[in-house]
């Protein structure tokens, strides 16, 4: 009889488990590697960048599987940059909103951007992808962290107690502002480059208002054109399309800017 409870104890308990949508997958007893931090007052403390990549940190990996995983968080930062190359009317629309001080017309702009780029808003995008590297149970063990942290962060934004549709409201708002943080380090490590060489050319000629946005068209269809690989010519038409839009005194201010760059003072 008191095999048949223990039976029944365990199946109710499995079932309560299976039936619990929210509970995290099983991991490894004694792994007590976490995403999980906390300040010294307690408070929740956010890692930098995707939770899956960080993920990735904390799991056992041989040499080639951990190359083949950061390859494919390697290919999500390239998704994104290009996704911003080929979507720079929208980024020259963010760009002049953020300008202008209007930042809810740039944040509208982004979210239209984001469900563009994934109509369906995808809490953890790298999971599928990775899915395809990693064994099944190295992806439990991924999932949990990656879940656990999700647990704590949203927890850490709303007040005890908080229903099912106000977690789902900030799991919403939390993941848009992951994917801006991505856009952002993105615009960083290949736009923003090309901002800077833009603004180098205005200081230099002193444009027209009129000169001033063919030049930047010139540049943003560069930048469709070589997806951020120029080659050497790519780059000597670029320049020349912009030193044919000016009058002759600034092709003169143009050019002395130019000679600049090749021979540096000093």
């Amino acid at each position: 009889m008191r095999h048949i409870i223990t039976i029944a104890v365990l199946a109710f308990a499995t079932a309560a488990q299976d039936a619990d949508p929210l509970r995290g997958p099983d991991v490894p007893e004694g792994d007590t590697r976490t995403l999980v931090d906390r300040t010294m007052t307690g408070g929740f403390q956010r890692i930098e960048g995707r939770p899956e990549a960080a993920a990735l940190v904390l799991i056992d990996l041989d040499p080639d599987t951990r190359r083949r995983a950061q390859a494919v968080v390697a290919r999500r930062d390239m998704a994104v940059t290009l996704m911003l190359v080929d979507h720079l009317d929208a980024v020259r629309e963010i760009t002049d909103h953020i300008t202008a001080g209007d930042r809810d017309a740039a944040h509208a702009r982004l979210i239209e951007l984001w469900a563009e780029f994934e109509p369906d808003a995808p809490r953890d995008p790298l999971l599928v992808p990775l899915a395809d590297v990693l064994t099944d149970e190295q992806m439990r063990r991924l999932e949990h962290l990656v879940a656990e942290y999700w647990d704590a962060w949203i927890d850490s934004q709303l007040p005890k107690g908080a229903d099912d549709d106000a977690r789902a409201q900030a799991q919403h708002r939390l993941a848009f502002q992951l994917f801006q943080e991505e856009v952002r380090r993105g615009y960083e490590a290949s736009l923003r480059s090309y901002q800077q060489a833009l603004e180098a050319v205005y200081q230099a000629v002193d444009p027209t208002p009129d000169q001033r946005e063919a030049i930047r068209t010139v540049v943003i269809e560069h930048i469709k054109a070589t997806r951020l690989r120029p080659t050497p010519d790519q780059r000597r038409r670029a320049w020349h399309d912009i030193y044919q839009l000016l009058d002759d005194q600034r092709k003169q201010l143009f050019f002395d800017y130019l000679l600049r760059q090749v021979v540096k003072d000093g």
